[in-house]
């Protein structure tokens, strides 16, 4: 069968074409995709450069955070049905490795990452594993689930996994999604939230979030400003800057015994950190945080429908767009140039 997807063929251009797919073999599924959002990581395959060697740009269709419809199965299926809605995860693990019987196949030796090494689901149709799909709740609108593995369900793993609750002051540096997403979560599990990134219209929407301190590092010294509201630092702290000057922040501005989770990649930039006076001397603990676990599902669903919703969720999502040549073409630049913050395509 055939399929509208993304194609990018490298040179900072993106297009819409027709790709041919197979029916679903086995423990596959056919995924009708209602929505799937664009991620910051897709733009190394927009410029020609993709995060994973060996795959040239517009081998496969990109997207790696779709959500959709089951259409058909294949004869092995167990568990789903036509008709099932699902979120679809960005990656698929061999599914028999300690780490996807653990529910953390982005950590499987073997593991495909869709729009990588195989195809996405920026696409009208994805064929699947049964294993890549979770059961998306009525309650959360398919915008919604578009975002709700990638950017919230990751914020939501890291949070759980730093215990953040009522009792601690967060501070998060790069207010892009993946840090407004973290301002969204924190906020909702009753922290004290302070927001740090040098552009105010970011800031600004991290304060609609439940940010109660916005802080622009460009007008004022956000390391001192939190140990000014706090004393002895923040208790906890997520950098989604990706960046020196943030990472360097975080560390500076959480108090001695705090948690610092690195969700922003810096690829393969040299970062200078002093260990000593920043981690050894304060007993710090420094984590990398990359996607949930599968078994947090339930819990990632749960919290959404009951301390999100839909509404302010969406507040994630600046531009919607179909799928459709000059529509992607001008998601792809927008998002390229910083002006956007999710963008979500709904074929």
């Amino acid at each position: 069968m055939k399929t509208k997807g993304v194609f990018l063929p490298g040179d900072k251009t993106a297009h819409v074409k027709e790709w041919d797919i197979s029916g679903p073999k086995n423990d596959e599924i056919l995924v009708k995709i209602k929505a799937a959002a664009l991620c910051a990581s897709d733009l190394s395959i927009y410029n020609g450069k993709p995060l994973i060697e060996g795959y040239p740009s517009g081998t496969f269709i990109t997207g790696h955070e779709p959500c959709g419809v089951v259409e058909e199965i294949g004869p092995s299926v167990q568990h789903l049905k036509k008709g099932d809605r699902v979120a679809i995860i960005a990656f698929i693990g061999c599914g028999f490795c300690n780490y996807c019987l653990g529910g953390e196949p982005n950590l499987c030796e073997s593991v495909k990452v869709l729009g990588f090494n195989c195809h996405g689901g920026d696409s009208e149709y994805l064929i699947i594993p049964e294993r890549s799909c979770l059961i998306l709740p009525e309650e959360i609108d398919y915008v919604v689930g578009a975002i709700s593995t990638d950017a919230i369900g990751n914020l939501y793993s890291t949070m759980k996994e730093m215990n953040v609750s009522s009792d601690d002051v967060v501070a998060i540096t790069g207010m892009g999604p993946m840090g407004l997403s973290g301002v969204l979560v924190a906020a909702g599990l009753g922290a004290t939230v302070i927001a740090i990134d040098p552009v105010e219209s970011r800031l600004n929407i991290a304060k609609d979030l439940g940010a109660q301190y916005i802080i622009n590092p460009d007008n004022e010294d956000a390391v001192a400003f939190i140990k000014n509201l706090t004393k002895s630092g923040a208790d906890k702290a997520v950098e989604c800057s990706a960046s020196e000057i943030g990472i360097n922040t975080v560390l500076n501005a959480t108090k001695p015994h705090g948690i610092v989770s690195q969700i922003g990649e810096t690829g393969d930039r040299t970062i200078s950190i002093k260990p000593s006076s920043q981690l050894i001397w304060k007993k710090l603990s420094y984590i990398g945080s990359w996607y949930f676990t599968l078994n947090e599902w339930i819990n990632i669903t749960n919290f959404i429908i009951t301390k999100i919703g839909n509404d302010k969720a969406k507040k994630l999502v600046s531009h919607i767009y179909p799928l459709e040549e000059k529509s992607v073409s001008e998601a792809f630049k927008l998002f390229s140039e910083h002006k956007t913050l999710k963008v979500v395509f709904t074929p």
